[in-house]
């Protein structure tokens, strides 16, 4: 049965019969509705705890001029800033609210959904602008020893796990094509601010120089790390060190969410030692200033150096 909304002639109809002290079921009969639709207008169109056609009838007029199906189409001109925020690996999300946070002359307004949808109907090739998901790899145990002497995750302070201060840090490597050379990827749990730092060996006394390296003049409270044999000298760090159970990816669930981020410009296969230093602090750049949705779609680096907001990232 096709759904249609009552009209002005059975609002009326419904007040007279209501006057009438007529039952709801008989009401429904007569108007040729279900009884459901009869309580429900009865409702809706109270005033002063008595029914009146006439103002139900305006409150519906009005209702139907809200609705998305009458609501105009996005002005032209907020297609390419949507245009632009995505090139820059926004996602539809991140868009959406950062508009809303920053506001505009236009009063500009748009959902996530309706991005989607633009890309989708226009067949554009942003698509392949947006994040992919995988299914996780299934955990194997490393074959070498665990770093001697680790301190459990259970033993960080207070603030790593509330977050509550910046400073407390996680870290891992990620891998390209080849074994000998990875990234060593920093993650400031309170901020998401990021740190990448290009290791041609994937020896440990690389990598905890790399370590202090990038830290250097930041604020370091902590580092939680995994297993991995690459942290034997975490001890040359220059901070306390603790380390994740192992198979427990989600104990440094801020590091390996931005890993995936990572991957949105260095892909498995790639060989990171074509990287140059000038793309990899691009895509530092890129990360530490795009809006995340934990943030209050504030960036990371307006958080870590308590910034405010504002719509510098939106210029074209």
């Amino acid at each position: 049965m096709e759904f249609t909304h009552l009209r002005a002639k059975q609002r009326s109809q419904i007040e007279r019969l209501l006057a009438s002290k007529t039952s709801v079921s008989k009401i429904a009969t007569v108007v040729g509705v279900d009884r459901s639709t009869i309580y429900r207008e009865i409702k809706r169109g109270k005033v002063n705890q008595k029914y009146n056609a006439l103002a139900s009838n305006e409150r519906t007029l009005k209702r139907i001029a809200k609705s998305a199906a009458n609501h105009p189409t996005k002005p032209k001109e907020i297609w390419p800033l949507v245009r632009h925020l995505l090139n820059q690996e926004w996602s539809p999300d991140e868009i959406s609210a950062r508009l809303r946070i920053a506001g505009s002359e236009e009063n500009w307004s748009i959902s996530h959904q309706t991005i989607y949808n633009w890309i989708r109907r226009t067949k554009s090739a942003l698509n392949k602008k947006l994040r992919r998901y995988q299914l996780a790899n299934v955990w194997k145990p490393a074959k070498s020893s665990y770093p001697a002497g680790r301190k459990s995750i259970r033993q960080r302070p207070k603030g790593a796990l509330t977050r509550e201060i910046a400073g407390h840090w996680e870290g891992d490597t990620i891998r390209g094509q080849s074994h000998h050379h990875c990234l060593l990827t920093l993650v400031e749990r309170k901020s998401l601010y990021t740190k990448i730092s290009p290791v041609l060996q994937k020896t440990a006394i690389l990598v905890a120089a790399a370590v202090g390296k990038e830290l250097n003049g930041l604020p370091a409270l902590s580092l939680t790390l995994d297993n991995g044999c690459e942290f034997a000298h975490f001890k040359d760090m220059g901070l306390p060190v603790f380390f994740a159970d192992p198979g427990r990816p989600r104990q440094r669930s801020r590091n390996e969410n931005t890993n995936g981020l990572i991957r949105q410009y260095i892909p498995k296969r790639m060989r990171l030692k074509t990287l140059s230093r000038a793309r990899i602090q691009h895509i530092e750049d890129r990360l530490n200033h795009r809006p995340r949705k934990t943030l209050g779609y504030k960036t990371p680096h307006e958080v870590l150096f308590n910034l405010t907001p504002n719509s510098v990232a939106f210029r074209t």
